[in-house]
């Protein structure tokens, strides 16, 4: 009697070629990370002794670049996802990384966007406040702070210590954010505040930028200090006023936010020392952003 032969289920067949295919996909991607791996080392040798092994400028254009590619069927997030791991990874292979967080008591997201920030392995340390951060950034014992966007008349007030001559190399030159995801998609529990990353690192020109200027001065009311800087040629989105003294002559602080990119050598600040002549006490570029992801790109 002839053995009878056993139905293949032509479904089963498939997935299991479809799985066969996964598994050589994910062998490839383990084999690129560890040629990526021997890569980070190599440049690591080249570039020799640094304070900081991050480059967020190149790191923004290399994300704008991956996500301008036809999406598929990748989910959302995945991609940006993917990389912030990647890069943060290989940044502590590269060196000593410690991140310090402000956290409000009352705001605990600045942590949690810090750590889809800086990947699931980057040591991160807790401030109370803004100006403590500062200091252990000012002191070496962070490499760099994340904190939150300066607002005007707060008690917590950091930015003139960032503009202070004593701060000189610290500047902003990243923010998160660099994709917002909705609500659930990330580690943030509630909706996602924007944050501010300060080191000793000037931000570089990434086609897509805002920056930010510190300005110390005399008998300059808001009004004209917006004219002057326009005039200059600076598109202001924000500025932000502080009295450095109690007395009607004493100097105000001002920081502005600008769109572009404004390097150390730009030449419109020459143009708001010549309008401002002896009145202007101080002038910093205090660095900037590569503008984040568009929405609803993934």
């Amino acid at each position: 009697m002839p053995l009878k032969k056993r139905a293949v289920n032509p479904d089963k067949q498939a997935l299991a070629e479809v799985r066969a295919q996964i598994d050589q996909i994910d062998g490839a991607l383990y084999e690129l990370l560890s040629e990526r791996a021997e890569l980070i080392d190599s440049a690591r040798k080249l570039k020799g002794k640094q304070h900081l092994f991050i480059r967020p400028g190149r790191e923004a254009q290399m994300l704008r670049s991956l996500m301008s590619r036809p999406k598929g069927k990748l989910p959302e997030g995945l991609v940006v996802r993917l990389w912030r791991e990647i890069i943060s990874a290989f940044t502590l292979q590269e060196g000593t990384f410690k991140v310090g967080v402000y956290v409000a008591a009352r705001s605990p997201d600045l942590w949690d966007v810090a750590r889809d920030h800086y990947g699931s392995f980057t040591p991160l340390v807790e401030f109370t406040s803004s100006k403590a951060v500062m200091k252990a950034l000012q002191a070496g014992k962070i490499q760099v702070a994340v904190i939150p966007p300066p607002v005007q008349d707060e008690k917590d007030l950091w930015w003139p210590l960032l503009a202070d001559i004593k701060s000189k190399g610290l500047t902003i030159f990243q923010s998160l954010p660099f994709e917002t995801v909705k609500v659930g998609r990330s580690n943030a529990r509630r909706a996602m505040p924007k944050g501010l990353i300060v080191g000793k690192l000037y931000p570089e020109l990434t086609g897509d930028d805002r920056s930010f200027l510190a300005l110390q001065c005399v008998h300059v009311p808001e009004a004209e200090m917006k004219r002057l800087l326009s005039k200059a040629g600076y598109k202001v989105r924000q500025l932000l006023t502080h009295s450095m003294g109690r007395g009607a002559s004493s100097p105000t602080a001002y920081f502005a936010e600008v769109d572009g990119f404004v390097g150390r050598a730009d030449t419109r600040l020459g143009r708001i020392k010549a309008m401002m002549g002896s009145r202007l006490k101080k002038l910093s570029p205090l660095g900037g952003y590569p503008l984040p992801l568009k929405g609803g790109k993934r």
